[in-house]
């Protein structure tokens, strides 16, 4: 299609290569060269090549061949009138929050990440919950124990945050929402607070534990290490196509307000 249409295009090195294909770009080229981007695949793609344009002017567009798809949008049924849509600018550009995290060990930056959907700290394999101190701008808010703890954007409010009882959040509202992971305590519940605040996160356990970017990058923490997580400067954008709004996509892809 884009080839009947004299569209000039890239795809991605490994990919292109995989495909035989001549037109290969690694993603710096994308990212200086490209217009938009399109992925396809599912949400776990989407998030895996969002990294490498936090910050761009870009805007992405995902089509969904994976399972639910929220971030990946489009279904390949409709993936031709998308593009017509993309082609002939009928799409508006919108913009999503991000997260920067950080690790201290023994007062020494060690870490340092960006997070489209949500950090996540967990026990990883050991069955003994976490101990977790929770600071928000400094002051102490909870202390608890628990198998984990959750800081997600609102697009990442309907991924694992929603599974593990966090609220859904419209993604134009700029705020992190703060979820326990099985915590022991009848008292602990899901928090949404303001994009403005900073976190520290303080995890006491006597074995190694883990901190995940967008489910995938991982990496080993250990007792009394400090996590730090705020807002971004950097963006991420997002096409949007005429006649899908976040509530029809929630009601679609979830399911919502059917019975």
């Amino acid at each position: 299609m884009l080839s009947e249409k004299r569209i000039d295009f890239y795809i991605e090195k490994k990919a292109a290569e995989k495909m035989e294909r001549s037109e290969k770009a690694d993603y710096s080229k994308l990212r200086s060269k490209t217009d938009y981007i399109i992925i396809i695949g599912g949400d776990g793609t989407f998030l895996h090549t969002a990294h490498h344009f936090f910050g761009s002017d870009i805007p992405l567009l995902g089509i969904n061949i994976g399972h639910l798809g929220f971030l990946t949008e489009i279904e390949t049924n409709e993936l031709e009138n998308a593009l017509e849509y993309l082609f002939n600018g009928n799409f508006s550009v919108e913009k999503r929050m991000i997260l920067e995290g950080s690790i201290k060990s023994d007062q020494e930056k060690v870490y340092h990440n960006f997070a489209l959907n949500d950090f996540v700290i967990h026990r990883g394999s050991h069955s003994r919950l976490l101990g977790i101190d929770l600071y928000i701008n400094g002051e102490i808010v909870n202390s608890y124990r628990a198998d984990g703890i959750i800081i997600a954007t609102p697009t990442g409010s309907t991924a694992y945050s929603l599974s593990s009882g966090g609220p859904i959040i419209n993604p134009q509202i700029r705020a992190m929402i703060v979820t326990p992971i099985c915590p022991h305590s009848l008292f602990i519940t899901p928090m949404v607070i303001s994009d403005q605040e900073k976190l520290k996160i303080v995890v006491s356990g006597d074995y190694s534990m883990s901190f995940t970017a967008d489910g995938a990058y991982n990496y080993s923490i250990k007792s009394k290490d400090e996590i730090y997580v705020q807002a971004a400067e950097r963006e991420l954008l997002f096409v949007k196509l005429p006649g899908r709004t976040f509530y029809s996509i929630l009601h679609k892809k979830m399911k919502a307000g059917l019975v």
